[in-house]
C-alpha cells in the first residue's frame, strides 16, 4: 500500500499486525474517491475519523490539504498511524488523536472541518452512529464535504436534519457516500 498522487507519492503505508477490524481502502477506490474530492482539497482542513493507518488523511495531505486531524481508538494501529505520517514527512501539519470517534464528536470544539474522511470497522453500526454525530456536530459548516466508506451490505443512514447525501458511489462491495451540510 502507499501514497497514489501528490507530494508524497509513492511512499509506502505501514499495516498493522494482528489487528482486527483494519481494513485499507483498495488502490482503485481510494483513486476514484480523490478523484471526486479533487476540488476540496485545496488548502482543505481534513479530519480523518476511524484513521487506521492514516492512509486517507495522508493522501489529502499529500494532495494539497492544509492540515489533518486523525482519530483512531486502537492504541497498536495509532502508533503505526504515526510511523506513516512520519514516513511522508506531514508531522507538521497533522494531529494525532488516541480517542474514541463518537466522544471526540462529542466534544464541543470551535473547530471546524472543510473535509470529514468516515471509515470505521465494518458491521458494527458506527456509520450510522457518526453520521447522526455528525448530523448535529459542530465541526460541521455550510462547506464541509462528509465522505464515507462502508460495506455495500450495509444501511445507508436516512432522516437526517442538517446534512444532506449528495452522492453514492458502488465499487465492488464498497460504497462511498458524499454528505453537505443543509444548515447549521
Amino acid at each position: 500500500m502507499q501514497v497514489i498522487a501528490g507530494t508524497a507519492k509513492g511512499k509506502r503505508i505501514l499495516l498493522p499486525h494482528n489487528v482486527s477490524g483494519v481494513r485499507p481502502m483498495t488502490s482503485r477506490v481510494k483513486a476514484s474517491l480523490f478523484d471526486i474530492l479533487a476540488p476540496n482539497l485545496h488548502d482543505a482542513s481534513v479530519l480523518d475519523l476511524f484513521a487506521g493507518t492514516g492512509q486517507l488523511g495522508i493522501e489529502a495531505l499529500s494532495r494539497g490539504a492544509r492540515h489533518c486531524t486523525f482519530v483512531e481508538l486502537d492504541r497498536k494501529v495509532i502508533s503505526v498511524a504515526k510511523k506513516n505520517v512520519s514516513s511522508t514527512g506531514m508531522e507538521s501539519r497533522s494531529t494525532l488523536l488516541h480517542q474514541n470517534v463518537l466522544t471526540f464528536l462529542k466534544q464541543r470544539s470551535s473547530q471546524r472541518f472543510d473535509l470529514i474522511l468516515v471509515s470505521p470497522p465494518q458491521y458494527r453500526g458506527l456509520v450510522a452512529s457518526t453520521i447522526k454525530a455528525l448530523d448535529e456536530d459542530r465541526h460541521v459548516s455550510e462547506n464541509t464535504t462528509i465522505a464515507i466508506q462502508q460495506s455495500s451490505k450495509e444501511p445507508t443512514p436516512l432522516n437526517l436534519t442538517n446534512l444532506q447525501m449528495r452522492s453514492m458511489r458502488t465499487y465492488g462491495s464498497t460504497t462511498l457516500l458524499f454528505y453537505e451540510a443543509t444548515k447549521v
